[in-house]
């Protein structure tokens, strides 16, 4: 766990009279209850947004890097005397945090991370650790500095110089391993910046829903993951190793439907019906062994593969066995053959025709997939080299934003601002999604290409049959004009063409075999990756233990805080999909279709299910960091009763640490036609157990220090 100890901004000006002539704003703060209250626009919102990027989690708040502060840290502010006067405008020439936290070891370091400098190493994507509390960092002869570490960048939560990797190891948690789709790997480390999501709720996004501002990182159920986390229960464990075998398992089932796909173009190469393919993937060998091949007669009827090759064999053995036919013998025969073998052979070229522009069609289409992956691609390699323009500050701030090129403006977040009321994605949610589509369209060229494969090996079977039609048919033709006292040819033909359909029939009989021998490996894989899942168990008793003390601890808050939206019995913690671990309403206790409890609260409701369910989290995780910040919780016409148990029931938490920033004489916009009285909000608290941080009703935040 941790706690924040001291947040400091300085910013040099364009009217400081030396490097010590500094601006900004100092505050210390306390373990137990934080509360910083204010009229609106003085600041509160700068305050917050400088913890967020001073712990390199202002990817929570939709920007990276020093774009998710305000203009008056980077740019320029106003220090007016009174509210009458316009005031003074100094322009920031240079801007940092300093943030000092302190860990359960009573270790103390400070966090310094630049907003605006000139120098290379004071880069915004790296935070500067000091193992000295402030006071100290500039006492002479103190060695304090520990290094620089590196944010929004590939290994931060992974690498020895990441700050991710760096700040869980003083927090003193250990982030597990995932599932992650984006990884070629499959695993990533649970982030810490979606940990933080559940811990920090901003005001703009964060009371929208649970962990509403949780970053994109591929990772597999990552609410989930979160919760299993912090709450320390063993699950989390057992369902990374079950999301990876659920994905081997999609993948049998994938390889079991191309296995049974490929059956048909056997019927197509052997003008045969093979019955009795299991729909579904089976573990049941005898369903595959009931696998079997059919043929018709020329009286419509199917007989099976034995008496088919009987036939075939006994017609040769005839041929062998007597003297060849004159002509004269054979011509009623030869007749009606060739007739029969004409109207087959035209039925097969124009059956051959439309399977070649079908097939060309096909192969149109994966050539527009190539052309696609390697558009993707190549936008992939433009959106790397584009994050390290902007991490190596190739754009500052001193150029606006605008190209050094060409001086035109450019936004890292790849669209203009302007007249757009779409979200916008950061140059890393825009890769991540290119990823995605490109392991779509790979997957889509690899099932393509398979398809081309088999369709073309399929075309040159029917081009075979043709050009053995032709020459049976042209030795028919022969045969008919030919002198009656001749040898009939056709009959030659027609026995070196059936030992080729006997030699072939053997061939699919093997191959019928060699696919049932793969249906059946692959049924035993599946067999083998449900034994593994169903041996990984659900969540322990041990886990029911820790879900039931979080369920209590949520439902006694929830009603605590004044919620009326449905019945206490009606509302639990979730244990399984959907909403897994998350709250849940059911009409009655016998319920088998529970409902999100968004969706069963009024807005004012949910919002006090995101105060209970974040305090409950801090109290019950064996895993938390130990602190939770709450910006503006009077939020959607919530009251001020309802306000004043939140603050009265975070004031209790007295060995971790809750910061709520706070309007005041703020309407509420309830029934009531209350608004936010700070006085109020604080009569019932124990003063040993806040700290208050009110500021000023004229003045903003940040001035002379």
């Amino acid at each position: 766990m941790f706690k924040i100890n001291k947040l400091r901004a300085e910013i040099l000006t364009d009217k400081s009279g030396d490097i010590t002539d500094l601006y900004g704003f100092d505050f210390s703060f306390d373990q137990g209850l934080n509360i910083i209250a204010g009229p609106n626009s003085r600041g509160k919102t700068t305050i917050n947004t400088c913890i967020y990027y001073a712990l390199g989690m202002e990817e929570l708040l939709g920007a990276r890097n020093e774009k998710a502060l305000d203009k008056a840290l980077k740019e320029e502010f106003t220090i007016k005397v009174n509210e009458e006067e316009d005031g003074i405008t100094y322009k920031v020439l240079s801007s940092k945090i300093i943030l000092e936290i302190e860990n359960s070891n009573n270790e103390i370091v400070c966090l310094e991370r630049f907003i605006k400098s000139n120098t290379e190493e004071a880069k915004t994507s790296n935070i500067i650790i000091y193992h000295s509390p402030f006071e100290r960092i500039n006492e002479e002869g103190n060695s304090s500095r520990h290094g620089v570490f590196f944010v929004n960048a590939r290994g931060n939560n992974e690498d020895p110089n990441g700050f991710y990797n760096w700040l869980s190891d003083f927090i003193g948690i250990q982030l597990p391993l995932v599932s992650n789709s984006s990884r070629s790997d499959n695993y990533s480390p649970l982030y810490l910046q979606t940990v933080f999501s559940a811990l920090f709720i901003e005001q703009t996004k964060g009371w929208s829903d649970f962990f509403a501002t949780m970053p994109f990182f591929g990772i597999t159920k990552a609410k989930e993951k979160i919760v299993e986390f912090i709450l320390g229960l063993n699950e989390i464990e057992l369902s990374t190793q079950k999301d990876v075998l659920n994905k081997e398992k999609s993948i049998i089932t994938e390889d079991w439907k191309r296995k049974t796909k490929s059956f048909s173009y056997l019927e197509k190469q052997t003008n045969s019906t093979i019955i009795n393919i299991p729909e579904e993937l089976t573990t049941d060998k005898a369903e595959i062994d009931k696998i079997n091949v059919l043929f018709s007669t020329s009286e419509d009827e199917k007989i099976g593969f034995t008496e088919f090759l009987d036939q075939k064999v006994m017609i040769v053995n005839d041929l062998e066995n007597r003297p060849l036919s004159t002509i004269r013998e054979n011509r009623e025969e030869a007749v009606l053959e060739f007739n029969r073998q004409k109207e087959e052979y035209f039925k097969l070229k124009d059956y051959i025709e439309r399977f070649e522009n079908k097939l060309r069609i096909e192969k149109q289409q994966f050539a527009a997939l190539n052309s696609q992956l390697s558009i993707v691609e190549s936008e992939i390699k433009d959106h790397i080299n584009l994050q390290k323009v902007f991490s190596e500050n190739i754009i500052n701030e001193r150029g606006a934003n605008h190209c050094p090129t060409c001086s035109q403006e450019v936004a890292i977040d790849l669209i203009s601002i302007r007249n757009i009321k779409i979200p916008q994605l950061t140059l890393e949610e825009n890769t991540n999604f290119l990823r995605s589509q490109k392991k779509i369209i790979e997957s889509s060229i690899g099932s393509l290409k398979e398809t081309v494969n088999e369709k073309e090996t399929l075309l040159q079977y029917f081009k075979n049959s043709l050009r053995q039609k032709e020459i049976l048919i042209k030795s028919l033709s022969k045969d008919l004009i030919a002198d009656d006292r001749a040898l009939s040819e056709s009959e030659v033909v027609k026995k070196i063409q059936l030992e080729r359909e006997i030699e072939n029939l053997h061939l699919l009989k093997e191959s019928i075999s060699e696919m049932k021998n793969e249906l059946e490996a692959l049924a035993n894989k599946y067999h083998n990756n449900n034994l593994k899942i169903e041996n990984l168990g659900d969540s322990e008793k041990e886990d029911e233990v820790k879900l039931l003390d979080f369920e209590t601890q949520y439902k006694d808050c929830l009603f605590g805080f004044g919620y009326e939206s449905n019945e206490k019995y009606q509302i639990s913690i979730n244990r399984k999909e959907p909403f897994k671990y998350f709250p849940i309403y059911k009409n009655h206790r016998n319920d088998t279709m529970p409902q999100s409890i968004r969706i069963n609260s009024s807005a004012s409701d949910f919002v006090r299910n995101i105060w209970a369910y974040t305090l409950s989290l801090l109290n019950n995780g064996i895993n938390h960091p130990g602190i939770i910040i709450f910006d503006e919780p009077g939020q959607h016409r919530t009251n001020l009763s309802s306000l004043k148990s939140l603050f009265k029931t975070s004031s209790e938490v007295i060995e971790k640490q809750t910061i709520i920033f706070t309007s005041i004489d703020k309407p509420l916009n309830n029934e009531e036609d209350e608004k936010i009285e700070l006085d109020i909000l604080i009569e019932d608290l124990d003063n040993s157990k806040y700290k208050l941080i009110r500021l000023d009703n004229v003045h903003k935040v940040i001035g002379k220090i």
